[in-house]
């Protein structure tokens, strides 16, 4: 496993939550999730694998809400949840106390989140190009 540097708000920008076991990975999403409460838009996080570099581009950004989120993986190719293919228009998150427009087939159950920033953990940064939760983003 890596360690992962993640920022959520104001204070992680200054001072990033760090993770590098599953039990820390819990803490950072429930966190987020925490920081949502009384608010009316789930916030994002952005996450990448060179905790040791500020400057590190991040190579996730993932929105986690208490009951559904998304991911994005800022990659070539660009990838993205696969939610409901069906779903229309977007869906509010937090980014950085401005709103961000997700679109809404790619909003996903909290569970499907998990997985996937477990599989990132796991896998050193590398989310394995198969790996069924993800989907090229061809907008």
């Amino acid at each position: 496993m890596v360690t992962l540097r993640a920022v959520f708000d104001f204070e992680s920008g200054r001072s990033p939550l760090l993770v590098s076991t599953h039990d820390e990975l819990s803490e950072l999403v429930a966190r987020v999730i925490a920081l949502s409460e009384g608010e009316t838009i789930p916030s994002i996080v952005e996450i990448g694998v060179d905790a040791e570099n500020p400057y590190a581009f991040p190579a996730l950004q993932a929105g986690i809400g208490p009951e559904s989120g998304f991911v994005y993986e800022l990659w070539n190719p660009s990838r993205a949840t696969a939610g409901d293919p069906e779903a229309g228009g977007t869906v509010l998150f937090d980014y950085s106390a401005h709103a961000q427009e997700i679109p809404a087939r790619h909003v996903v159950p909290l569970s499907t989140v998990r997985s996937v920033l477990t599989a990132y953990l796991d896998h050193g940064g590398f989310i394995p190009a198969d790996f069924p939760a993800l989907q090229v983003v061809e907008d």
